[in-house]
């Protein structure tokens, strides 16, 4: 990928996501909107990250991205945020959105 575009890309990710609280919640980090109650990617610290499809493929259709290229970038930006290794990527939702509240009132 154009490094140029790959930095548009971060900039747009960091300006979108600047609401996002990251909850450090054991097994797992978060990111997640506490007023909206709106969870954007969880990283398990087994290296794997999950992201809210739904959310993404929206994000990525200014980018002409389908969700291939677009795991990846993601997956390069976690890292970049978070300073750790992401394996794998999933967009699948389960169960996520019920989690949110439980994560909210994690207390490490």
């Amino acid at each position: 990928m154009n490094i140029i575009i790959k930095k548009r890309i971060f900039d747009r990710l960091y300006e979108v996501l600047k609401d996002a609280e990251i909850i450090d919640c054991g097994d797992s980090i978060w990111f997640i909107d506490r007023e909206k109650e709106y969870w954007y990617l969880e990283y398990q610290k087994s290296w794997v990250l999950y992201l809210r499809d739904d959310f993404f493929k929206d994000f990525f259709l200014l980018f002409s991205m389908g969700l291939d290229e677009y795991e990846q970038v993601i997956a390069e930006w976690v890292e970049e945020v978070l300073n750790c290794k992401v394996y794998a990527t999933d967009g699948y939702n389960y169960d996520r959105i019920s989690a949110v509240e439980e994560v909210l009132n994690c207390k490490k």
